[in-house]
Parts: C-alpha cells; sequence; structure tokens
C-alpha cells in the first residue's frame, strides 16, 4: 500500500541515510581487497548491487535524497559507470500517496476544496521526488492542475545532503575533490530549497513570463488565490509526451525539435534563465509544433559575466582558438591555479573535445540528432579528463547548465529530427545578452 515513508522524520531518515552508508562503506572496502586478489579485480557486480541499494533507499525517502540520486545519475564519468545504470531508474520512479493522504494538504494549502474545486481528480497525473500532481476544475470551470508538496520536505533538505555527502565521500564515490564536491552540493542545496516552496516557483514561472520565451513556448497561468508555499494550482496545458511525439510526422518533430534548440540557445547565451529540470515529463508537445512547459521549481540564473564568458569560450572553440578556451576557462574558475599557465599542455585534450561534441553539431547546415553519438564520443574521452582531476574544477554555476544541455540533447536525439543547430547558434550570438530577472 503506498503511503507516506515510514522514515520521513528527521532522526529515522538520518538513521537510513546512515545504514546505507555503512553498506557503501562496506562494498567499497571488498572492491578494493579484491583488487588485490589475482583474477578478482572487475568490481561490475559489487557496483550494481550498490547502485541498487541506492535506488531503494532514495526512491523510498523521496525529498532531497532521491533527487541527488536523480543529479547522480547525470555525472557518468565521475561515478562509476554499474552505479550510474542502476541511479537512472530514480528519474522515473516515484509512488504517489493516496489522495485521502493528499486531501488534508491540499486543503492546508489552500483552504476547504468544496470553496475553490468543483473536482479534484483522485488519481495523480504524476509524482515526482517532492511533490505530487493532479487534474482539477475550479468552480469557476477552469481546468488546472494542483501541485503539492509532501510532509517533511523542505525540513529535510539540509540533513539528507550532509548525510549523503558523508556517504560519497567515505565510499569514494565520485572521482573529484572534495571541495568541488562541497560546493556543488552548496549549488544543489540552494536549487533544492527553492523547489521545495512553491512561492518561488510561481515568482520563476513570471519570471519566465516577463523574459518573453523564444515564439513556440507555451507557459500555464498560476492562479495566485490558491498559490502558496506547499500548493501551486495552475491552468492545465494538455499535451502529448514525448514518447507520442517521438512518433508524430516529420514535420512536426522539426518543429517540435527548432524550438527546443532555440530555446536552449536562448536561455544559456541570452537570458540566463535556465530551465534546469529538462525531465521529458515537464514538456508537453502541443499539435501545431509548439511545446507546453510544465515545472518552474528548479530554475538557474546565470550572472551576466557567466554568459558573456561561455558566449566567448564558444566563439574561442569555434575558432579553434584553444588559448582563448583556456582562458575562458580560467575566467570561470574551471581550472585549478597549477594549470593557469600552461594552455598548450591541454591544447590536444581541448581540441579532441571540440571534435567530439561541437564540430558534429556545426560541420552540416543541419544535424541528425536521431544519429547523434555525442554522448559516446565523449564518454571515450572521460579516462583523458581524469587524468587530469587535479587540473580542473567544478563550476556551481554550470551544474545546472550542464544538466539542462544533457536534457535537451536526450530529448532531441528521441525526436529524431535534423535541427539547423550552425544557424540557430550564430543567430543567437548576434543577439546581446538579454537583462533577465537575476532576483
Amino acid at each position: 500500500m503506498a503511503s507516506e515513508p515510514p522514515q520521513s522524520g528527521p532522526r529515522n531518515r538520518g538513521r537510513t541515510l546512515w545504514k546505507l552508508g555503512v553498506r557503501t562503506a562496506a562494498r567499497g572496502a571488498w572492491i578494493g581487497a579484491r583488487r588485490l586478489l589475482p583474477g578478482e579485480s572487475d568490481p561490475t557486480r559489487t557496483l550494481e548491487a550498490l547502485g541498487a541499494d541506492w535506488v531503494d533507499t532514495l526512491g523510498e525517502l523521496k525529498g532531497a535524497a532521491m533527487k541527488l540520486g536523480q543529479f547522480a545519475s547525470q555525472f557518468r564519468g565521475a561515478i562509476p559507470d554499474a552505479v550510474i545504470d542502476r541511479l537512472e531508474a530514480l528519474q522515473n520512479q516515484a509512488e504517489p500517496l493516496p489522495f485521502a493522504e493528499i486531501a488534508p494538504l491540499i486543503e492546508a494549502g489552500c483552504g476547504p476544496i468544496e470553496q475553490h474545486f468543483r473536482h479534484i481528480e483522485p488519481t495523480a497525473l504524476a509524482a515526482a521526488s517532492m511533490g505530487q500532481v493532479h487534474r482539477a476544475q475550479l468552480q469557476d470551470g477552469r481546468a488546472v492542475v494542483v501541485k503539492l508538496r509532501y510532509p517533511h520536505v523542505h525540513a529535510s533538505i539540509d540533513d539528507d545532503l550532509r548525510q549523503l555527502a558523508r556517504v560519497m565521500k567515505s565510499a569514494r564515490l565520485v572521482n573529484i575533490d572534495a571541495a568541488s564536491l562541497d560546493a556543488s552540493l552548496k549549488e544543489i542545496s540552494a536549487r533544492l530549497h527553492e523547489e521545495a516552496d512553491y512561492r518561488i516557483e510561481r515568482q520563476n514561472l513570471a519570471d519566465f513570463q516577463a523574459a518573453a520565451p523564444v515564439p513556440g513556448i507555451q507557459l500555464p497561468e498560476a492562479v495566485d488565490a490558491l498559490c502558496s508555499e506547499t500548493v501551486l494550482v495552475l491552468t492545465d496545458l494538455p499535451a502529448a509526451n514525448l514518447a507520442f511525439a517521438a512518433q508524430a510526422t516529420d514535420e512536426q518533430r522539426r518543429a517540435w525539435s527548432d524550438t527546443l534548440m532555440r530555446w536552449l540557445l536562448h536561455q544559456v547565451l541570452v537570458s540566463g534563465l535556465i530551465h534546469a529540470d529538462p525531465n521529458p515529463a515537464n514538456f508537453g508537445f502541443l499539435p501545431n509544433g509548439e511545446i507546453a512547459l510544465y515545472d518552474f521549481g528548479c530554475v538557474k540564473r546565470l550572472p551576466a559575466a557567466v554568459i558573456a564568458q561561455l558566449r566567448s569560450g564558444l566563439v574561442a572553440g569555434m575558432d579553434s582558438d584553444w588559448h582563448g578556451v583556456h582562458a575562458t576557462l580560467r575566467a570561470l574558475g574551471a581550472l585549478a591555479p597549477r594549470a593557469y599557465d600552461q594552455p598548450d599542455r591541454f591544447q590536444p585534450l581541448y581540441a579532441d573535445s571540440h571534435q567530439a561534441a561541437l564540430a558534429p553539431l556545426l560541420a552540416d547546415e543541419h544535424y541528425a540528432f536521431g544519429q547523434a553519438d555525442i554522448h559516446d564520443r565523449l564518454q571515450k574521452l572521460t579516462p583523458r579528463y581524469l587524468l587530469h582531476s587535479r587540473d580542473f574544477r567544478s563550476v556551481p554555476d554550470l551544474i545546472f547548465v550542464g544538466r539542462t544541455l544533457s536534457g535537451f540533447y536526450w530529448m532531441l536525439k528521441r525526436l529524431d529530427a535534423p535541427v539547423p543547430v550552425r544557424k540557430r547558434l550564430q543567430q543567437t550570438l548576434d543577439r546581446d545578452i538579454a537583462a533577465a530577472p537575476r532576483g
């Protein structure tokens, strides 16, 4: 029977994560010991068991614990593949709570149900790590969706992240230095605290509306009178999901793919207002080629200086100016001090990274995302990146940019349509950096 996990209290959650840490450390020690034995060096089965344990535990806990597991699943290369393969299940794993437990939460957030709603669908439309969504109809007849936050989510964020950071460090699960891990977790914590407060999500939606997104992006309207910290009521924008869209006509898939590309480039290189939760469930595909957005909880605001650095670094890469690329990485804080004055040392790595990722996108008038293999090309470079792990630093401002790029890449690959990337990129670079909301 689905119900709120018994570990929801801070003490119980801490105990559950502590036990996970003990099991993780034990498996890590076992892997280390096996490497000393002849013919016993392959850790795959132990790592798979470790990943499955994380999925079961974090999926049951929901909240920040599950969210961090979802983030971790996107860092292939920094975390062993066998663990990542299991953690990817967290992207889709979330059991909704029964409506009998949800109804009091809705009333606590926006008042008596019968006063505001003609009807609320008792079966959840969607469920995620921090809350779930139900379709409903207001008393005035408008179709809406009601999003509500699970209890204890906000209060557990810091403790969950602290416990999981301890687990990652003690088990040496993440192949980055402790300082970079701490900086990354601090950035993740900031976004999670924002995501857990639906008043901030409502403001994020207002900021996207004010930023005038590219043509073809449809945004809902908030029903302000019914929104609170724990409940968000938005007008319903029914549309097809990605699985359906992937089977649509060539013309429709081209239109959706072009819209996604234009909007992605606009976010990163113009507005700096980043929709940083690119789960396909947060996108709806309309018959006219437009795209509806459903979730505004995880939003990253890039400083204008960072946008300018990204633009200059991109132009340098397009021109094969590896000294310019190196200077951009230093300005972004992506280089360790020991690497500051050695641009020539990294030129082969920069050139090969360009050939793996950027050059294919720009080689022809259109890029066929259905045949995209950029992920495989970059994966082959992972051992070389790891050799330079002491030379590079994680950039907290870019963690969610990377997440967004990855999510859009996989959606575009699924839509399997040619996209005029070179043309759209040049059009975007010709635009000035917008004065987007930075609050």
